[in-house]
């Protein structure tokens, strides 16, 4: 991936705690997306680290953990989703079906 930085959050700076349930490498991105709430409310958001299972995003709009949402990256790329945590503006989301490699990395590929 010519120009594009992506970097990788590196294993050895910090050792995760067993309670860390995250298996998938994480990757820092800035990805405009379009979320749909599953009552119909759309919002924009800004995806600032993904990974095949889930991602980090930043949104003015207050979600209640556990909330469904669908996700689009991009040229149609949709995924369900649910909110696992919210503090202020930044949202953690587990995917309910992982993406591909493929697709993720066509998601990092349209990062700013």
């Amino acid at each position: 991936m010519s120009s594009l930085e992506i970097r990788r959050h590196d294993a050895t700076l910090s050792t995760p705690l067993p309670s860390d349930r995250r298996r998938d490498s994480r990757y820092d991105v800035s990805v405009a997306v379009d979320v749909e709430t599953t009552d119909g409310v759309p919002l924009s958001a800004e995806v600032t680290n993904i990974s095949g299972s889930g991602f980090r995003a930043r949104s003015p709009i207050q979600l209640a953990k556990g909330s469904k949402v669908i996700v689009r990256f991009g040229k149609g790329k949709r995924r369900r989703a649910y909110i696992a945590w919210q503090i202020g503006e930044e949202i953690g989301c587990r995917l309910l079906r992982p993406l591909t490699v493929a697709e993720l990395a066509a998601v990092m590929a349209t990062s700013a």
